[in-house]
Order: C-alpha cells, then sequence, then structure tokens
C-alpha cells in the first residue's frame, strides 16, 4: 500500500458516524446541520435481524406486519392460501418468501425452517351482506372453530418441535438473511482517523457478510475496524450470559467491542479472539471477560460493562493487543473474517409465537355484561359463529403450549395512518380502535423483548403522538405474567 494519506476517507468517516474531531458527536448540531444536510442525521432502518414467518400474510393486518419487517431488516415468509392474491397485494422483495400454508390443513414441514419467530395475524374472514340478520356480517370460507382453533392446532404441530430444538438467543446480526439494513449500520472505522492508510470494507454476501481490507503499519498505523452507529435505542441485553459470533478467518486474533455509552471517543470494553483458517466456528465471548479499554489502553476506573445500554458494537483487527502489547497473531496485509451471524446467548427466551386474537374474546362469557356500547363481536358472537370463543380456545391452546409467547388483544382496527401512541392494558375491558400499521409496529418490536413472554396484553390508541422509540419494555414489565411462576 501506497503511503498516501486519504482525506476523502476520514471525512467520509466522520460523516457515517455523524462525528467531528475533538468535539464528538454532531448531535448539538442537528437545529442547525439538518435542514442544510438531512441526510446526515437519517438514522439506519435496521431494527432487527433474521427470518420471521407471517401467517395470514395477506390480510390487511398481515399486508402491514409484513412491510413493517422487511423495512426493519427482517427476512419475511409469508403464509398464505392463495398464492396470486399473496404476489398481488405483498410487495416484491427479494427477502420475502411465499409459501402457501392453509391452517385448516396441515402445514408445509417445511414452514418454520431457519426462522426465529412466527406473526400469526390468522383470522376468520368476514364480509358486508346486508341481507343476513344482524349484525349483517356473514363468514366466507371456513368456520371460525376451523381456523382460529384448528388453524392454531396445526401451527402449534410445527412450533412446538422446531422452536423447543432452538437454543434461546438474541439474533442481534443475522446474515444468513442478509437483508440491506444489516449493512447499512456498520461502517469503517481504521487508522485513517489517525493518519493512517489501512483501509477495510464491510459489504453481504449470499448468507453471510465480510470484513476484509489491507492493514498496513504505515505512517504509524496498524488497525482496522467496522463498527456501528449508535443503536436507538440502545440495546438491552440483560440476563443474556454474552456475545456469541459464528466466524470464518484466517487465523489472526481479532478483537471484539461493546459499548455502553454514546460517546464517541469513550471507553469501549473488549475482548480478543482467535480464528482459525477459513474454518467455520462458534466463538463465545462472555460479558464478565470484557474489559474496559480506551485508546488500547486498559481503563482500570472505568465502571462495569452495562449491558443494559449497549450503543454501539465493533469489530477490529490490530497490531497491538492492549497496554502495549503486541497481537502475537497479527500479519499485515489483506484480511478476512466472514461472518454467519453475531448473537446474545444465555437462557433468556423471546417470544416464539406472537398471536394477534381480539378484545372481547371473553365477554360473551361475563353474564351481567351489558351489551349496549360493545363491539359488534361481541354482541353477535353467536351469530357469528362464536368468533370470539373459538379465538379464546386457541389463546388456551398456545398457553398450554409451552413455547414462550405474547398475545396481543388489539381493539377495532383501521386502515388509517398510524402515529399514535398506545395504550396497554390486560383484563378484557379495554375499547377504542388503533390504526393496523401501529398494531404491526408493535407487534414487531416484541420480537426483541423478553419481557413480551408469556404477557396476553389488549392494546388501542390513544389521542397522543408516538415516541419515536417507544418502551415497550418497561410499559410491559408492569403488566402482569399469565404464569404464576414466572417474572
Amino acid at each position: 500500500m501506497a503511503n498516501n494519506w486519504e482525506l476523502g476517507r476520514f471525512l467520509d468517516t466522520l460523516r457515517f458516524f455523524q462525528t467531528l474531531p475533538f468535539v464528538g458527536t454532531l448531535e448539538p448540531l442537528r437545529p442547525v446541520l439538518a435542514p442544510l444536510l438531512p441526510d446526515l442525521f437519517k438514522p439506519p432502518a435496521y431494527r432487527g435481524s433474521g427470518l420471521v414467518v407471517v401467517m395470514g400474510a395477506t390480510g390487511r393486518t398481515g399486508q402491514a406486519v409484513v412491510k413493517t419487517l422487511l423495512a426493519q431488516g427482517y427476512a419475511v415468509r409469508a403464509g398464505v392460501r392463495d398464492r396470486a392474491k399473496a404476489e398481488r397485494v405483498l410487495p416484491p422483495h427479494p427477502f420475502l418468501d411465499i409459501v402457501v400454508a392453509d391452517v385448516t390443513q396441515p402445514l408445509p414441514p417445511d414452514l418454520l425452517q431457519g426462522s426465529r419467530a412466527v406473526i400469526n395475524c390468522v383470522g376468520t374472514t368476514l364480509q358486508p351482506n346486508p341481507s343476513t340478520p344482524p349484525p349483517g356480517l356473514e363468514i366466507v370460507g371456513a368456520s371460525p372453530e376451523a381456523v382460529e382453533l384448528g388453524g392454531m392446532r396445526h401451527l402449534l404441530e410445527r412450533a412446538q418441535p422446531y422452536f423447543q430444538s432452538q437454543p434461546n438467543t438474541y439474533p442481534l446480526f443475522d446474515y444468513r438473511y442478509p437483508t440491506p439494513p444489516l449493512k447499512e449500520v456498520w461502517g469503517a472505522l481504521d487508522d485513517v482517523v489517525m493518519g493512517g492508510v489501512s483501509a477495510s470494507q464491510f459489504y453481504l454476501k449470499e448468507q453471510s457478510a465480510l470484513f476484509t481490507g489491507v492493514v498496513s503499519t504505515e505512517n504509524a498505523g496498524g488497525f482496522v475496524s467496522i463498527r456501528t452507529r449508535n443503536l436507538i435505542p440502545p440495546l438491552n441485553l440483560q440476563g443474556y450470559t454474552g456475545i456469541q459470533l459464528r466466524v470464518r478467518g484466517d487465523g489472526q486474533r481479532y478483537k471484539f467491542f461493546l459499548r455502553s455509552d454514546p460517546a464517541w471517543d469513550g471507553v469501549g470494553y473488549a475482548i480478543s479472539f482467535d480464528t482459525v483458517a477459513d474454518q467455520w466456528i462458534s466463538v463465545e465471548l462472555p460479558f464478565s471477560h470484557f474489559i474496559p479499554v480506551f485508546r488500547a489502553r486498559t481503563a482500570s476506573n472505568a465502571p462495569p460493562l452495562n449491558v443494559g445500554q449497549i450503543y454501539s458494537l465493533q469489530l477490529m483487527l490490530s497490531k497491538f493487543e492492549y497496554d502495549g502489547a503486541l497481537n502475537p497473531h497479527f500479519r499485515p496485509g489483506t484480511f478476512s473474517l466472514e461472518i454467519e451471524s453475531l448473537q446474545a446467548y444465555g437462557n433468556v427466551p423471546l417470544p416464539r409465537i406472537i398471536q394477534v386474537s381480539s378484545a372481547g374474546v371473553t365477554r360473551p362469557q361475563q353474564a351481567n355484561l351489558d351489551l349496549k356500547g360493545q363491539p359488534l363481536a361481541v354482541q353477535y358472537n353467536a351469530q357469528l359463529g362464536g368468533i370470539l370463543t373459538w379465538k379464546l380456545a386457541a389463546e388456551n391452546l398456545l398457553r398450554q403450549s409451552g413455547l414462550p409467547y405474547t398475545i396481543v388483544r388489539p381493539c377495532g382496527l383501521t386502515d388509517q395512518p398510524g402515529g399514535k401512541d398506545l395504550r396497554l392494558d390486560q383484563g378484557d375491558r379495554l375499547t377504542g380502535s388503533l390504526s393496523r400499521e401501529d398494531l404491526a409496529a408493535f407487534l414487531v418490536s416484541l420480537l426483541n423483548l423478553p419481557v413480551a413472554c408469556y404477557r396476553t396484553v389488549e392494546v388501542a390508541a390513544t389521542d397522543q403522538a408516538a415516541e419515536a422509540y417507544p418502551n415497550w419494555a418497561a410499559r410491559l414489565a408492569q403488566l402482569a405474567s399469565d404464569c404464576l411462576d414466572r417474572p
């Protein structure tokens, strides 16, 4: 590599990470710079990772869920009854897989293969018919018993053996499904920021990602790295044991960093790991082994790593270990670290099935309930084939399955634009409405919330505008668990 420092790469680095030397983050300058350079403050689209199965994907709620998942970085497998309809109403996308799966029949054996969770939006189809008795609605297709309860039975036939065999992990970056948002959050951070000439790049392959380039010790340099922009909101990894990497390296020793402070040039918590040339290996990095580091020097006075707020992650190849010691496996020149996945590991479950039920499912059983003012489905439950009764039966079957689940009971759904805050409640007393767009955003957020497991929650919109990043974990923690032996 020529001994030429590149100003352009230096400026690209500052722009990507929205920072300035000796100043830090550009956030205080947002009011001035954002109108002039709006893309400078554009947050990365990434919010999640991995493959999620959406059942009932062609329904209006299912369509909203698919759209939200794809926008946030997930891959989607859409379970549908009608492929032609799915191809017509679902957005064309390289990470959308359409599978014919009618819940009234046994489901395809490989429906869940490779997935991390199911969002089940299946529901009985109703359509207006003024010629029928009140409520002027009729059931189209299979009965509520077949769709709601039979559908849950068929789903659990596939879900129980599959998910019970999967470890409890938090998929942070699953590059088996390399959706574009998974790249946009990572940027090169090389020794060009200190006058060096090393250069790295990060790109997506068919089922993995590659961190590669050339590392040089010229100009007093000697490191390359990739780092995420600050994640907003920060990751909450409380309860997990550490980070697990699935990588194929070149025999060199790399470092992995976590930062629990949003400061650009603050303390990072580091751990080193060795690779085996041209072999896939799984590397476990326990949180208890991370050491505080500031500019390659241990920071003995730093507080412990706060795993409850992880703002950024970083992978590095450096000629140095810590405190001036040399990396014994470092060699200048080309390097290669292929990444299949990066996840938090430990015995903390995330929801495996997120079930879209309905507010009002217990109300037909309430003997003294005044039906006046209740939703039509409550008033005319018997005339509609016991639709709410069978939804409740499906809920109970899911609760008995042993799988980590979340049951969501939305109030009246609309096709209005989203953007409203949601009220969460329990006890089947909530009334109101919410948009499918807002419901979809809530459902997708549950995928990464351990506290959502084993809870039944009712949701309705409020009059308030939604926060950009609602703290659903804190709100869910205030609700009771369905299981007396679980928090």
